[in-house]
């Protein structure tokens, strides 16, 4: 166990749901260390779970979706959506959602099949995860549309 109280109050997820401390974590790196926590807790689903958390709720500010993608957390959080836990890949697919409101974030959940994990979970009973998966689905779909409505403009 990671001797942290999952009640204890101040968890980066419960501090993120404040605009004014979100704005203060961001400038005051949280960014990179949540990038860094997603890769050094690859196995402790209760870690997991409140990091994929934090960086959902993070996301909303600024420019924090495009640089949790720079910094490669995507990958990692598609690789959540397989736990057994439910706190852990409800959390992930949340953060995928806010993630994929930025384009590069979508391109990296095709690449690494994130839509196999999520198509099952829109039927899920809880309609929080359904509507995060059928979210991030439906933007990697529009992203996938506009990318082939390049392409044939361009023949």
């Amino acid at each position: 166990s990671s001797g942290i109280n999952a009640e204890w109050p101040l968890r980066p997820g419960n501090i993120a749901k404040d605009e004014q401390n979100l704005a203060v974590l961001t400038d005051h790196g949280v960014v990179p260390i949540l990038s860094k926590l997603v890769v050094d807790h690859s196995t402790d689903d209760y870690v997991r779970g409140h990091i994929a958390d934090a960086i959902g709720r993070c996301c909303v500010w600024g420019n924090n979706r495009k640089e949790f993608g720079a910094r490669k957390v995507v990958k990692p959080l598609v690789k959540y959506l397989k736990s057994k836990e439910p706190f852990v890949y409800k959390a992930a697919a949340m953060a995928l959602f806010h993630l994929s409101l930025e384009p590069d974030n979508c391109i990296v959940m095709h690449e690494n099949h994130a839509k196999q994990w999520l198509v099952n979970m829109v039927g899920d009973d809880d309609w929080v995860l359904q509507e995060a998966a059928a979210g991030c689905i439906a933007n990697i779909r529009h992203l996938a549309l506009a990318n082939d409505m390049a392409q044939s403009s361009k023949r």
